[in-house]
């Protein structure tokens, strides 16, 4: 019985082409982008769930309050975790790594010297804990002693080739030697951790002047603590607010909070704001084109109920049972469904690399393969099998033979009201996306284009290592005659990063602490940069800088309550004097206010712009080619025989990396609306050609009694575009509430205007008259004589 099911099925896909193409094509893009997009959410809610311990490792932050707001800090001095294993039983294993202090320049031989980033320092037993697999070397040993360091398999690949890297020495920032003790397989994208090297932690105080400063004195490292089995997580943060002996440079009032590692990823206190309500946007978004697929497939096949009501009246009147039809129909839902399916993972496994590196998710091919992967698969297969097939087959098993043999079927009104509201839900979800993308594209390009006060556009920053603290104002000088004095400055900080210097200064009339940034900068910095002054230093347009002077921005003006002239009223914070106050400019995202910020603006001849390493900072003009300049630039630098290789940003690119989030979203609904607006169109389509396939005697007669074209165009045109009209009015409050509250997480947005909802309404009704039109003009130019004689 099943065979012939099936037998009957295929039958059916090869005599309704059209259809099946239809039904097929849209269940495969409703398959495709919504198992893409449930692996990503899937892949994002998991991370860190793969670790050997995850269940009762914890990561700690220390929270202390400044200005009456609590600030969370997950950078602990060295001795917090010594002192945790030594004073807290319930804590079974201490692990303590950072990713970095900033690039550092690795060597091999002269052949291969480059700057790294993310070269990290890790406690020995980080490897095992956080179950790392090592292809080469012990991870129990691999981090114990000072002086080594593991690679990952690229980085392995990259200094030492086809060679085996054990043994063999890597020369760290230039002059310390490290033996490679280890290589690491590639490291899951489901992780917080994650780095390019490990170097053991041990090693630090041996590195050089700054990395003993750092670990002696900074509190630089995440702490994990792993619990033992069965251990009180409440016992123990109690616990810690105990340590006190054996602990160096901590804020001694600071409150403990341990976060689990699987909720680092998303819930952390420090995490970035709305990743989660990101994850579920896109969810309900992957939900609706698979939705949106089944309603396609349930319309066209009901669309095409009378065309099989003569099949089913004959079937029953031979003897055929409602249960035997039920079974038939629900054969070729799942035949649909499952090559829809078949395509669909052949859609998914070719194009998952591009769309991963496109929309920049992070995924590696490893998900692919999973379990809970093949489990979704199914899941999906059985449930649009399931629901796809429903409707039709208990709508077309219902008719009654004798209704059907006398031409007295009346269920196709019933089915026409269904169908229209089938339309209405698939364009109203279409334009509501369409709105959301259009308000997306609007809130990036205001970010994009707003005045931030600091002229950004054409500047390359270039690094200047601290040791070339004595070659750099030659360097210097060669650049401004380059590329004229008044296109070059210098900075001691990378300028839209998260590296910009932040103290905590309590200002001395309203005792309030401030989170003050912090920039060393030379005279040219605020003239090349556009910044304005507000109350430039005294003899600022004649004299020189032969002093270090110290500038604030508004913002720290307002927040200390001082009005007027600042310049004769006393300073805002005791330690330091005030000597200008600049317009207020934006070094960091958008999401926020201006923070307040102070600038030491010190003479060319410090050499401690540069000591600890700085930036170069040259304008480029607009009309000059930028690889050709950058060629120069290069060769510059390369003839004042640097330390460290030529590495250079620009600060438009790292500014536009701030909104890396929004960029991602912006691109996952652009992608996506294009994609329900296709479904959408398919399924008006189909119906528009069921349309005039059941009218063509009807317009033969018009076209007999003198009608003109036009006229059958539209009439055929008028009630598909009515509904198309009805579904942007139900959409455009949707879409208006849902962005109106995401644009509530920044300090800075655009309004959401009337246009934005005519330019989508505009969009879908051309695109929607467009694909009616096809089959109306043709059903128009058809001759009557020959649809008379055929009906």
């Amino acid at each position: 019985m099943f065979f012939n099911y099936l037998k009957i099925a295929f039958r059916q896909l090869r005599a309704n082409r059209l259809f099946s193409f239809l039904n097929i094509l849209g269940l495969t893009v409703g398959l495709a982008v919504s198992t893409f997009i449930a692996l990503y959410v899937w892949h994002e809610f998991h991370y860190d769930r793969h670790h050997p311990f995850a269940d009762r490792t914890y990561r700690i932050l220390s929270v202390s309050n400044y200005g009456g707001q609590d600030v969370s800090f997950p950078g602990m001095h060295e001795s917090v975790g010594t002192a945790i294993k030594r004073q807290i039983p319930e804590v079974e294993e201490v692990v303590r790594m950072t990713d970095g202090l900033g690039d550092v320049v690795l060597q091999a031989d002269a052949n291969h010297r480059f700057k790294e980033e993310n070269i990290g320092f890790a406690d020995a037993p980080l490897l095992a804990v956080m179950g790392v697999r090592l292809l080469q070397g012990d991870a129990r040993t691999a981090l114990r002693e000072p002086g080594r360091i593991v690679l990952t398999r690229q980085l392995a690949e990259k200094y030492f080739g086809r060679q085996n890297p054990l043994g063999k020495t890597l020369l760290f920032d230039k002059h310390h030697p490290l033996m490679v003790s280890g290589v690491v397989d590639e490291l899951p994208t489901q992780s917080v951790i994650g780095f390019n090297a490990l170097v053991s932690l041990s090693s630090m105080p041996t590195l050089g002047p700054r990395y003993r400063h750092s670990y002696q004195y900074a509190g630089f490292l995440t702490t994990y603590l792993v619990l033992r089995p069965g251990a009180n997580v409440n016992q123990v943060v109690k616990n810690l607010q105990q340590v006190k002996s054996g602990l160096k440079f901590t804020d001694q009032s600071a409150k403990y909070v341990l976060e689990g590692l699987p909720s680092l990823h998303l819930d952390s206190r420090i995490a970035q704001q709305g990743a989660r309500q990101s994850l579920y946007i896109l969810l309900t978004v992957a939900l609706l084109i698979l939705v949106l697929a089944v309603i396609n497939y349930v319309s066209l096949t009901t669309a095409r109920a009378t065309k099989r009501a003569r099949e089913v009246g004959v079937r029953k009147a031979v003897g055929g049972q409602r249960n035997e039809l039920i079974g038939q129909f629900f054969t070729e839902s799942f035949l649909t469904t499952t090559l829809a399916f078949v395509l669909s993972l052949l859609v998914l496994q070719g194009l998952f690399p591009w769309a991963n590196r496109a929309l920049n998710l992070y995924m590696d091919n490893r998900v692919l393969w999973q379990g809970p992967y093949w489990a979704l698969i199914g899941f999906l297969w059985l449930g649009c099998s399931l629901l796809a097939g429903s409707y039709p087959a208990l709508l077309l098993s219902r008719f009654r033979p004798q209704e059907v043999l006398k031409g007295t079927l009346s269920s196709g009104r019933n089915g026409s009201k269904v169908r229209r509201v089938f339309t209405t839900v698939q364009f109203s979800a279409s334009i509501g996306l369409l709105i959301c993308s259009i308000v997306l594209y609007a809130q990036m390009r205001f970010l994009r284009t707003k005045n931030l006060g600091i002229n950004r556009a054409q500047v390359v920053a270039v690094h200047i290592d601290g040791e070339m603290a004595r070659q750099f104002p030659a360097l210097r000088d060669e650049v401004r005659q380059w590329a004229r004095p008044e296109n070059v400055a210098v900075s001691n900080t990378a300028l839209f990063t998260d590296d910009v210097t932040t103290y905590f200064l309590s200002t001395a009339q309203t005792k309030k602490q401030l989170m003050v940034n912090t920039l060393l900068v030379d005279r040219s910095f605020l003239g090349m940069m556009g910044i304005r002054w507000k109350y430039p230093p005294v003899d600022w347009e004649t004299g020189s800088v032969t002093n270090e002077l110290t500038v604030y921005n508004e913002t720290v003006m307002k927040e200390a309550g001082i009005q007027g002239n600042p310049l004769r009223q006393a300073t805002p914070f005791k330690e330091f004097r005030t000597d200008g106050v600049v317009a207020d400019f934006h070094i960091h995202s958008l999401r926020g206010a201006v923070s307040p910020m102070m600038l030491t603006i010190t003479s060319d001849t410090n050499r401690t712009l540069v000591d600890n390493g700085g930036y170069l900072l040259v304008r480029f003009n607009p009309q000059t080619d930028v690889s050709q300049s950058l060629g120069a630039l290069r060769a510059i630098y390369d003839r004042h025989q640097p330390v460290a290789p030529f590495d250079y940003y620009f600060l438009d690119d790292a500014y536009n990396a701030l909104y890396e989030k929004e960029q991602r979203l912006m691109r996952l609904f652009n992608g996506f609306t294009g994609l329900t607006l296709l479904v959408a169109c398919l399924g008006l389509l189909g119906l528009i050609t069921f349309s005039v396939e059941a009218r063509t005697k009807e317009i033969g007669i018009r076209k007999v009694l003198g009608a003109s074209v036009a006229s059958i165009v539209t009439l055929l045109s008028t009630d598909f575009l009515k509904l198309v009209l009805i579904s942007m009015l139900l959409a455009s409050p949707v879409a208006w509430y849902a962005m109106d509250k995401w644009l509530q997480d920044f300090e800075y947005k655009v309004t959401i205007a009337w246009w934005m909802f005519a330019l989508a309404g505009g969009f879908a009704v051309v695109l929607a008259a467009l694909t009616v039109s096809l089959q109306s003009i043709k059903a128009a130019l058809m001759n009557p004589a020959k649809s008379l004689k055929t009906e």
